[in-house]
């Protein structure tokens, strides 16, 4: 479009000179009108402003389908925002519920289990490197996966 307003400038520019170097006149017929002593560049720059006006019209037009597709675009963005938030919130609603859950069912069975000492955890094991767990695999010391 900027492309266009820059021809646009240009051609406006070239009938400006034409009009200044051709002061000559003629009669114009159109149908049944009838003008005398008509400039020449008046033809020429009634063509141009009609041929500029609708591509003017077709700028405006395609800057309100351009809008309406990004408005578009945005409210199906905010839609899918507003399900995926709603999905988190009920996803750290089901975590802490599993949580809770897992709690109650661990609870010590017999007073005899309260008064055990809670085995240690095991310690942190980062997990071996691909090629690590093949070599494991078979020379026979781990199983193939966990």
């Amino acid at each position: 479009m900027i492309l266009f307003l820059l021809l646009l400038i240009v051609a406006g520019v070239v009938v400006a000179v034409y009009a200044a170097q051709n002061t000559a006149t003629h009669d114009v017929t159109l149908w049944q009108w009838h003008w005398s002593a008509v400039p020449d560049w008046v033809p020429l720059v009634v063509t141009a402003a009609v041929i500029g006006a609708l591509f003017l019209l077709y700028m405006l037009y395609s800057g309100m389908v351009h809008g309406v597709r990004v408005g578009s675009m945005r409210r199906r963005v905010t839609t899918r925002e507003a399900a995926i938030n709603d999905m988190r919130a009920e996803n750290q609603r089901l975590r802490e519920e599993n949580a809770r859950l897992r709690s109650e069912s661990r609870e010590p069975v017999s007073a005899a289990a309260d008064s055990e000492a809670p085995s240690p955890a095991t310690p942190y094991r980062s997990r071996s490197k691909f090629g690590e767990r093949v070599r494991a695999f078979f020379s026979g010391r781990e199983p193939a996966s966990y």
